[in-house]
């Protein structure tokens, strides 16, 4: 299943080598969960990004809700030492919404 929130979000292009650090580095390096969304074909959505953060290229990341830019600003917020304790609250915050709802469902 699909959790309603992440605390990355990503959007990337096919065969883009950053796409595919980006998301290394999210998944593996720091083991916390993503979303991709695939703008290949999609040029549209693409436009919507460029015009809602005026960043140009994949991929475009978001943490915690919070647009942090390309594969290289993900790699330098990375070396902040409260990022990571940023990214440990959300995770918390987001496994907690997920067990609620798993109560609630059971009732």
């Amino acid at each position: 299943m699909l959790l309603d929130r992440t605390v990355f979000k990503m959007y990337i292009k096919e065969g883009c080598p950053f796409c595919d650090k980006a998301a290394e580095k999210v998944t593996k390096d720091l083991g916390f969960s993503l979303h991709t969304i695939d703008v290949t074909n999609d040029p549209q959505l693409h436009q919507k990004i460029i015009a809602e953060t005026g960043h140009k290229t994949v991929p475009a990341i978001w943490a915690c809700g919070e647009f942090i830019g390309g594969c290289d600003d993900l790699f330098n917020i990375c070396e902040q030492s409260d990022f990571e304790l940023k990214l440990l609250r959300e995770e918390v915050s987001i496994l907690r919404s997920e067990v609620n709802r798993l109560k609630r469902s059971l009732w």
